[in-house]
């Protein structure tokens, strides 16, 4: 009798739903899990699944295996939908194993932090690999096609009526493994799922106690201060790792040359519980170096001949040149010995610099003969997340011997002045990867891995971060209690989730929290959130933030100021000028958003500050008003480029394209003298209309609505109308 009670229990447990197989959670818990797979890596790696759901459940979480032959990313999306709204066990989170569709979203590259390019162009290059489909319910999206050479991309274009701020409802990763590898795919995802049951059964203890930060070169102008930012930051997320109890390593990319093989010996450190990379990347690659620097003579020399061999032969191949040509071209140019030129033609030297070039950054190949050991690592990089590839950075780190269990990356390519550690302390309170990643993610942002994964709390607060975040995460009440915390990322955290939930007077609370808060990160996120208020709140705080001690405030406010466009903001800007000009990526920012202001205006305060300052030199300041004066003239010529219908279409649309990046808040009337106009090419009025949609920051933003609603009954071509609609969501959106 027991048996055929066992038998019908089990049947209750796993049954078929529109031909998916679905096995229900064994245990009862507030939230649940999903592992979604499909029907042939299930049958590969059973027993492997069924164990890694048990090490889930026996974490608290109620876990799903749901296993199907997936034809479209739709039957998914609806099942998590379905899922996440039950009433008794609502999906918190959810793992994409093995061969399952991979969205590939269109006109959605505002909601990327840097991708820009034209979507004439290759599909598969053009579009956006993003789970954001899956895990974002409030994106609404058109389906387009599925592509005829890869099986898994499906395309999507974003609806005009959908969100356009991201939202996302549960978190999710991947768990896919590497087409291109020591072993098979299958034989990867078993061996994964044993590493990952075995390391979360030994391990329970583990608390977060060794960090190693890396920096490649090139990275955020390979400032200084911004990398010193970074540390006292850190200190503040993670004070155990910071004290004699822990361990915190910071490497550079220039502390030696080449430095690859110290950051390979890092990830291999037995005990490393997170690395956090910051350089430049591609799907396959992590750049680390450069060519040596160094002032001496021999170095210069040899740099120069290196450049000089990776020029002249791609040179001498292209069409209609020679030889000679090259060699010739070379060395007029730089003016240097013709034998340095000849040079690049040497086999042997040829030979000794691939050897070279192999030494300066690490490949999937190299990581692949190693066994990572840092439990999380985190890579603030382009295209590392590249899960469509065939292989990709982020994924050889975990299917690989060694301990690694999770990693984060991106799709595609990503900014570099962004916040990539926000809310990283709270993993010392036992919070799940995929939570910290639904919290900091972008369009292109994924975990790749078990998203489960946490860290033993690494604190004598009985606080419940992954109940908190669930159970209670709309409860202003709760998270108002929580603002008393002595934990910076718990009050960081509690404010995000006020403002997510629109709690009352949440303008004025971000604005006297960042006043008061002795928390470097607790400041920023009141910047952050403001940023999304736009009102007269986060005007004033921008003023403030461009002096605050942390770099990267100081970083995003003048990158926010340009783009805000107000006057009021000029004599903040000009003291930076003035008095933070050796904060490197500081000058950068300041630099890439002079056309978004007044220029004449903004030289005026400069001049009238600097008239009261004791300055030993005058040098740099005239060169800063040099460098005004001719962004100035070059963005009036621009500007009168657009207007002028005697110039081709192809020059007046490129410039309007720059607007995507460059809102000139002082030229909104003037696109608007093009939208207005019906005798304007279609499709630069549209053009026109999605260049409007990137005033999100504007201090005229209000007044851009009123005039869309305005002109929008009249419109009558459907595809202007379009994205007017759609950038009248954009900029109502907080």
């Amino acid at each position: 009798m027991r048996k055929i009670f066992l038998q019908l229990l089990f049947c209750l447990c796993i049954y078929s739903m529109q031909g998916q197989t679905v096995i229900n959670p064994s245990v009862k818990t507030k939230t649940s899990f999903a592992i979604i797979v499909d029907s042939e890596s299930y049958n590969q790696a059973k027993t492997e699944l069924e164990a890694y759901k048990k090490v889930i459940e026996q974490d608290g979480l109620g876990t799903y295996i749901i296993y199907h032959a997936w034809t479209s990313p739709d039957q998914i999306r609806e099942l998590l939908v379905k899922l996440h709204s039950s009433r008794t066990q609502p999906l918190e989170g959810a793992v994409f194993v093995g061969d399952i569709p991979i969205p590939m979203l269109r006109d959605v590259q505002h909601l990327t932090t840097a991708f820009k390019m034209d979507q004439k162009r290759n599909w598969q290059q053009s579009s956006v690999p993003s789970d954001r489909f899956y895990d974002d319910f409030g994106l609404k999206f058109d389906f387009i096609k599925k592509d005829s050479v890869k099986p898994l991309y499906f395309y999507y274009s974003l609806k005009a009526e959908s969100n356009h701020t991201l939202r996302s409802n549960i978190y999710s990763a991947r768990i896919k493994p590497l087409e291109k590898s020591k072993t098979d795919k299958y034989t990867q995802l078993r061996n994964y799922l044993n590493k990952v049951v075995s390391v979360r059964t030994t391990e329970k203890n583990n608390i977060i106690d060794n960090i190693t930060v890396a920096r490649g070169h090139g990275y955020n102008s390979e400032s200084r201060v911004a990398w010193a930012g970074e540390q006292l930051a850190l200190r503040e997320q993670f004070p155990v790792a910071f004290n004699t109890r822990g361990n915190v390593k910071f490497m550079d990319f220039d502390t030696y040359w080449p430095m690859k093989p110290y950051w390979l010996n890092e990830v291999l450190r037995p005990d490393l519980d997170v690395m956090l990379f910051h350089h430049h990347g591609s799907n396959d690659y992590q750049y680390i170096n450069g060519y040596k620097t160094g002032s001496d003579v021999n170095t210069s020399i040899e740099n120069i001949k290196l450049y000089l061999r990776s020029k002249v032969v791609s040179y001498a191949k292209k069409k209609g040149n020679t030889k000679e040509d090259a060699i010739e071209y070379y060395t007029n140019w730089l003016g240097v010995p013709r034998s340095w030129s000849e040079e690049a033609f040497d086999p042997e030297l040829q030979k000794k610099d691939s050897i070279m070039n192999l030494t300066l950054d690490i490949t999937v190949k190299d990581i692949l003969e190693i066994a990572p050991n840092a439990r999380f690592v985190m890579f603030d990089a382009c295209y590392n997340g590249s899960f469509y590839e065939d292989e990709y950075i982020a994924g050889a780190y975990i299917f690989n011997e060694g301990k690694t269990i999770v990693t984060q990356g991106n799709t595609v390519n990503t900014i570099q002045d962004k916040w990539p550690d926000r809310f990283l302390g709270l993993l010392n309170l036992g919070l799940r990867v995929g939570q910290w990643g639904k919290y900091t993610q972008y369009l292109e942002t994924h975990i790749i891995g078990d998203p489960t994964f946490h860290f033993a709390p690494n604190t004598s607060s009985q606080f419940d971060i992954n109940e908190a975040l669930t159970v209670h995460s709309k409860d202003n009440t709760f998270w108002t209690k929580a603002l008393s915390s002595t934990s910076p990322d718990i009050q960081a955290i509690a404010l995000h989730r006020l403002f997510d939930n629109n709690a009352a007077n949440i303008s004025e609370l971000l604005k006297k929290t960042y006043i008061k808060s002795p928390y470097m990160i607790v400041r920023l996120e009141c910047l952050i959130l403001l940023s999304q208020l736009d009102d007269d709140n986060f005007t004033e705080v921008l003023a403030l933030a461009t002096t605050d001690s942390y770099e990267l405030t100081r970083r995003l406010a003048l990158d926010f100021i340009p783009r805000n466009g107000s006057d009021k903001l000029l004599p903040a800007v000009a003291k930076a000028i003035l008095n933070d000009n050796t904060s490197e990526r500081i000058v950068f920012k300041i630099s890439s958003g002079l056309r978004m202001m007044d220029l004449d205006k903004l030289e005026v305060e400069i001049i009238k500050q600097s008239n009261s300052l004791p300055l030993y030199s005058r040098d740099n300041l005239e060169g800063i008003l040099k460098n005004i004066r001719s962004t100035n003239n070059s963005k009036k010529k621009d500007i009168a480029i657009i207007l002028d219908k005697s110039v081709k279409e192809k020059s007046r649309s490129l410039e309007i394209s720059r607007f995507r990046n460059n809102p000139v808040t002082e030229y909104v009337d003037t696109l608007f003298g093009v939208l207005d106009d019906i005798t304007y090419e279609p499709d630069l009025r549209l053009k026109t209309a999605e260049a409007l949609g990137w005033y999100n920051y504007s201090y005229r933003k209000n007044y851009i609505i009123e005039h869309l609603e305005k002109i929008m009954p009249q419109e009558k071509d459907a595809a202007v109308l379009h994205e007017i609609k759609k950038t009248i969501k954009r900029l109502s959106e907080k």
